[in-house]
């Protein structure tokens, strides 16, 4: 009998000790979906911008275009087709009487996603030539130009920009009796796209 309760004794010892490993195992499927599911909004949250109520005709800061003396002759503040946001056509001449012109938009769909394809469309819509992408002004940025000769020498620049659902674009377009350099043009762009982005409040 002694040594019958002596395995005994050993077996029931063999099991608790199994029995001690079970918290090491993987958790359950339903905890692990769980803790998933708690971080990953977190990890998506980021600012939602709103133009809608930005008047962008007047909070557009033009001197950053004092070395090319361009005077204003009209502006006009129809907001982007076929999206929430604001901007403005500012219509000049240049000291030499040649046309010129400035449009600043900034389109705000309901998210990122609708953003991103808005700030695609223009790449393979535009007549205009890319030139590349640009880092530190958002999400993804790239320019684009453009030279003409409608009876004088017309040079345009445009550089476009996402942020969240933010998109900026910056359009802006130089007449003369000879191209305005697009070294003299990207970094007058580049400066108002910042600002308008700066300009944009969030909701």
């Amino acid at each position: 009998m002694s040594r019958l309760v002596v395995a005994l004794v050993a077996v029931l010892a063999t099991a608790a000790c199994d029995g001690a490993s079970a918290p090491v195992s993987p958790p359950t499927a339903g905890a692990a979906t769980s803790s998933v599911a708690s971080t990953a909004p977190a990890a998506s949250v980021g600012p939602v911008y709103r133009a809608q109520d930005l008047e962008l005709c007047k909070r557009t800061d033009l001197r950053p275009l004092a070395e090319l003396s361009l005077t204003v002759a009209r502006t006009d503040p129809k907001p982007p087709l076929g999206q929430p946001g604001a901007a403005c056509l500012f219509e000049m001449r240049t000291k030499d009487g040649h046309e010129a012109s400035l449009r600043v938009e900034a389109s705000t769909p309901a998210n990122a996603e609708e953003a991103r394809l808005l700030y695609r469309s223009t790449g393979r819509v535009t007549v205009m030539t890319p030139v590349g992408g640009i880092s530190g002004v958002g999400d993804e940025a790239e320019a684009f130009t453009r030279r003409s000769e409608p009876g004088f020498k017309y040079a345009e620049y445009m550089v476009h920009a996402r942020m969240g659902n933010l998109v900026v674009k910056v359009w802006l377009a130089i007449g003369g009796a000879s191209y305005v350099a697009t070294e003299t043009l990207a970094p007058k762009a580049l400066t108002l796209l910042r600002a308008t982005q700066a300009a944009v409040p969030t909701v």
